[in-house]
């Protein structure tokens, strides 16, 4: 596959925007009372069981690591629960957008009563025996999300809005002749929320979600966790599919599910988080994600650092926008830079980056292409 943006790539691979931060390097994200921040900080710390030292072999730990977060996150306890569940696909009618690919509206029944609806979209005249990379992309906290990033717009000022922050990221996929799989995020879509009808949990049915996974043994990300692999289960059987070419990106709650997939799941061979990857907290302990993104026991087990190493030697594009109040820059960047660190140990440096684009919380397709298709490249090259 020919390089799409080959002027780009000096850009992406030798203009990397670390240092961005340093004007903000003293300057705390939030002021909490000292004692707070005391008290914060030394419960947060954590026995880091499974935090990553250059002295240690990279595959050893990866093994050890994974399986500790897996069962952080409850997968295994879902999996022996619904080891006999077969999940049910519902294929719906497929809609040609543009002369350029079809657009169908689907749904997957993950466990009893559970059914997560989802768009695939398949590029038009794809031969018999062509296989296409395929994009998986769950969004985070909009109820609409997986129609936005399929361009399935529910009405004009919908689209006008995704389309001005290029939020239609699977329709873009699909544009470039990618298979793309947009689902509903569990908790977070409309389709498959958990209802907080007393408002007991402050009306947010992802905390919602939160609670009722507590009681049972699980967490919300390890549901998704699981919608996200009885996908990526069916979609590698699809005769269209390059299952050696599977990408995952998301924004914001999204990318924390990317990240947290690619992590455990070695099938995704490249992963962006977007606006989204970072440490769990703050130097003041201030907690960067939704609680609905948060795993119990985390700091327990390590940090963001060791959930990005365990990406490694796949590639990693991490991607954060400047004005983005959500994040802090220089917290960022030093939690990019020690996973850059594990990336090296592993002898591939130059398959991990973080880029900074110039406005919000929002996609930045301008990097999120050009690192695609390198990595495809270079992929392409090892094989």
């Amino acid at each position: 596959m020919t390089p799409l943006y080959p002027t780009l790539w000096i850009m992406i691979f030798f203009g990397s925007s670390f240092g961005l931060a340093q004007e903000h390097d003293t300057a705390p994200f939030v002021d909490y009372p000292r004692l707070t921040s005391d008290y914060l900080q030394r419960i947060q710390a954590g026995a880091q069981s499974h935090a990553f030292k250059a002295s240690m072999d990279v595959t050893t730990w990866q093994r050890e690591a994974r399986q500790a977060l897996k069962e952080l996150t409850g997968l295994p306890r879902m999996y022996r629960d619904l080891a006999q569940f077969e999940p049910k696909l519902t294929m719906g009618e497929s809609v040609i957008v543009d002369n350029t690919f079809s657009r169908a509206l689907c749904s997957i029944e993950t466990e009893p009563g559970i059914t997560i609806p989802f768009y695939l979209l398949v590029p038009e005249n794809i031969t018999l025996t062509e296989k296409r990379p395929l994009l998986l992309c769950p969004h985070g906290h909009d109820t609409r999300g997986f129609h936005s990033y399929a361009g399935a717009y529910l009405d004009e000022d919908h689209r006008k809005e995704i389309l001005s922050r290029q939020g239609n990221i699977a329709e873009q996929a699909a544009s470039r002749g990618f298979v793309a799989i947009a689902p509903a995020t569990r908790g977070l879509a409309t389709e498959v929320l958990v209802p907080d009808p007393k408002g007991r949990h402050g009306k947010r049915p992802c905390r919602a979600q939160l609670m009722h996974c507590l009681i049972a043994g699980r967490t919300p990300l390890g549901e998704r966790l699981w919608d996200m692999q009885r996908l990526l289960d069916w979609a590698c059987k699809m005769p269209e599919v390059d299952s050696q070419k599977i990408i995952m990106t998301g924004n914001s709650g999204g990318g924390v599910l990317t990240a947290y997939t690619a992590a455990i799941d070695t099938r995704v061979t490249v992963s962006i988080p977007s606006c989204s990857f970072t440490s769990l907290t703050s130097n003041e302990g201030f907690l960067f994600h939704c609680d609905c993104c948060l795993v119990p026991g985390l700091r327990d087990w390590g940090d963001w650092r060791e959930i990005g190493g365990l990406v490694a030697p796949r590639h990693l594009l991490i991607i954060h926008g400047r004005n983005d109040e959500l994040h802090h820059a220089a917290t960022v960047e030093k939690t990019a830079k020690s996973v850059g660190a594990i990336f090296t140990k592993a002898g591939v440096p130059q398959r991990m980056q973080l880029l900074w684009g110039n406005e919000g919380h929002r996609f930045y397709p301008q990097y999120i292409w050009p690192f695609t298709e390198r990595a495809f490249s270079l992929f392409k090259t090892r094989r």
